[in-house]
């Protein structure tokens, strides 16, 4: 899976500045971070099944991994950051300004950034920030990062979505993506609706949890713990993607996003004893968050923007990323220790597969993974 992730990564590098040879560009990067959301969902519910005792220490868990690593980007970008931006900050009236550095420092509501304008210091709706000047989204410190808010909203729901059944959850992606059709319908068929409201993406998170849940069911074939077949699979995802860039839409291609739901258990299984494949894989949040500063303050040329990238997040990695996982992980333990386990989470098979039985709980033995496969943004993040 760790592949896949740096591939996502190089992705939306790629959406932002064009690399040398066009087969480079392996999808848009507005596909790139909707496969994100399904990869986030599907460990999510991987480490709620049989890592934390409560939400809380969940939670504790995933502010460890988000908010060091970017306080740290956003620090780096802050150096760079031009002084006559903070004055322009300023002049937008209190409201914006407090909005807008309270978000960039505590990355939550950095979406609903992209579904305001300001006039004469006051906040208004708007459903194209594109017509609004100035736009608040381009005084985010790290740009991209507002991906992280979404990561931030399914982090706060995943204990509870982690206890629904097969069935509830598939009827809730159900009608959120009726929901977004209906909007498209509407008009609201352009950025920022159709990759940046949330609940319009949940869906998608939702996927990743019931693909993990179907690795549970179907983890005894052979054939998935076939890395060739992992490889095909990861290929087949990307030729789609090159697919949907050419012939349809961008507002659609949360279609072929959502299919990265049967890819993952295909390469999580084939590839989660590979150290690494996890390290690769944990590149892919610094890099997401890196290139972005990289490209407005360095330069704009891809090979540079991808080896600074590469550099810049194998120091992230190394340096603090690791460290903060062993902490997270004796904070995870020590509070399991002291609190009575979650009840095992139902793991009926999605849409009409044999219930397995409730008393069923984690994983077995030969599906736990030697590394720690609990990963962002995504997750981006």
């Amino acid at each position: 899976m760790g592949l896949l992730r740096l591939l996502l990564a190089l992705a939306v590098v790629g959406d932002h500045v064009l690399p040398p040879f066009p087969w480079l560009r392996l999808t848009t990067g507005i596909m790139a971070v909707e496969v994100f959301f399904v990869i986030s969902g599907f460990y999510m519910q991987m480490v709620l099944s049989q890592r934390y005792a409560s939400a809380a220490a969940f939670y504790l868990s995933r502010a460890f991994r988000i908010f060091p690593t970017y306080w740290i980007v956003a620090a780096l970008a802050l150096a760079f950051w031009p002084a006559n931006g903070f004055r322009d900050i300023a002049i937008l009236g209190w409201q914006p300004a407090i909005l807008v550095f309270a978000s960039n420092i505590l990355i939550v509501l950095q979406d609903t950034l992209l579904f305001l304008g300001v006039d004469h210091g006051e906040l208004f709706f708007t459903a194209d920030f594109h017509s609004t000047a100035p736009q608040l989204s381009s005084y985010l410190i790290v740009r991209p990062s507002w991906t992280l808010a979404l990561e931030l909203y399914f982090y706060l729901l995943a204990p509870f979505l982690a206890r629904l059944r097969c069935v509830y959850l598939g009827a809730m992606a159900l009608m959120l993506t009726g929901a977004r059709l209906a909007a498209y319908g509407a008009g609201l068929d352009h950025d920022p609706w159709f990759y940046r409201f949330f609940p319009f993406e949940l869906p998608l998170f939702v996927l990743g949890m019931l693909s993990f849940r179907l690795l549970r069911q179907i983890e005894v074939l052979p054939l998935l713990k076939s890395k060739a077949v992992a490889l095909v699979a990861i290929a087949g995802l990307i030729v789609l993607g090159q697919h949907f860039v050419l012939n349809v839409p961008e507002q659609y291609g949360f279609v072929a996003a959502a299919l990265a739901a049967a890819v993952a258990p295909v390469a999580f299984t084939a590839f989660k004893d590979v150290s690494i494949d996890r390290f690769v894989g944990d590149l892919s949040y610094p890099i997401y968050l890196v290139h972005f500063p990289i490209i407005q303050f360095l330069s704009n040329d891809y090979v540079v923007v991808v080896a600074i990238s590469l550099l810049v997040s194998c120091l992230l990695v190394v340096g603090l990323d690791r460290p903060l996982d062993r902490l997270r992980h004796r904070l995870a333990n020590g509070h399991r220790n002291k609190s009575r386990p979650v009840p095992p989470i139902p793991a009926e098979a999605a849409f009409g597969l044999a219930n397995t039985a409730e008393s069923q709980s984690g994983l077995r033995p030969d599906l736990r993974p030697r590394a720690d496969v609990d990963s962002e943004i995504a997750n981006v993040r």
